[in-house]
């Protein structure tokens, strides 16, 4: 009984990594940034094109950030950083998570 009371206070507790509901944009990236398995809120987002940066976005009270793009290559950062590519006229998911060296970004 008790292992079963766990896994129920455990399922509760879970964080919803199914964001695409919360998508509003039609072409570039979006995902869900985490710490310790929480979302991050209030996290700047930004993206750098080959010119300089292009464009900032700040993660939602779920750690969920979204930015407008058309298709090309980025650099997407927080405190760690990654390149990308963004579709022409589609969404692409990059998830970022917390951890030693500024965390990491994974292509969900």
């Amino acid at each position: 009984m008790k292992y079963a009371l766990f896994l129920a206070v455990v399922a509760a507790c879970a964080m919803d990594r199914d964001i695409a509901t919360k998508v509003t944009i039609s072409e570039g990236v979006y995902g869900q940034l985490t710490s310790d398995s929480l979302p991050v809120a209030k996290q700047q987002v930004t993206v750098y094109s080959a010119t300089g940066a292009y464009s900032t976005a700040t993660s939602d009270g779920d750690g969920v950030y979204q930015i407008d793009l058309p298709n090309g290559d980025y650099t997407i950062c927080t405190s760690a950083c990654t390149t990308i590519t963004t579709p022409s006229s589609a969404t692409v998911r990059y998830d970022w998570t917390d951890g030693p060296g500024g965390g990491t970004w994974d292509k969900i």
